[in-house]
């Protein structure tokens, strides 16, 4: 089964949407990139999006492809998508690799991609996301439009609370059939 993906800028609660979902009985992946980059800060590596963007992104698609070829044989969501990864070379000036332009998307992710907006009484800084507010309203931006052109469909999920935000997604999903 294909999956869903949850995405947006960091710090949009998209973790938190992914945890109350598993409660819902969903099946979901955690961030790629995040486990990433804590493996990367554990070990002092320099594979992270503030220090060596390309390199990170590379291990983060090595990981994602060993994530996808898993079996999925409920509805699962994933916690930010392989397109990711253009959005954060785009944001850094980097050329784009064919393996993620090339990339068939279809194959393993659902057309309907669900979208945290960039909600600034709810962002956080810690050690896996530095990144300012500001620069979250940049990556969104290019979020949209990167899963836009390769033609997804793009859910708003709104700025409220996680219950009811778990029920957009739930209403939207009553509408495919599985």
């Amino acid at each position: 089964m294909k999956r869903f993906i949850i995405t947006g800028a960091p710090g949009t609660g998209k973790t938190t949407l992914i945890n109350a979902l598993r409660t819902h009985k969903y099946t979901c992946f955690e961030e790629v990139s995040r486990r990433v980059i804590t493996n990367q800060q554990q070990i002092n590596g320099n594979k992270t999006p503030w220090q060596d963007v390309v390199g990170f992104t590379n291990l983060v698609y090595e990981k994602t492809l060993e994530e996808l070829n898993s079996i999925a044989n409920t509805i699962t969501f994933v916690d930010r998508g392989l397109a990711d990864n253009i959005a954060y070379l785009k944001l850094n000036n980097y050329q784009i690799d064919d393996k993620f332009t090339d990339f068939n998307y279809q194959k393993y992710y659902h057309t309907t991609v669900f979208l945290l907006e960039p909600w600034e009484e709810i962002y956080i800084q810690d050690a896996q996301r530095l990144q300012s507010f500001e620069e979250a309203q940049k990556l969104h931006k290019l979020l949209l439009e990167i899963y836009t052109n390769l033609g997804f469909a793009i859910k708003v999920i709104p700025k409220t609370t996680v219950l009811l935000r778990t029920d957009f997604i739930e209403t939207v999903l009553k509408n495919y059939k599985f």
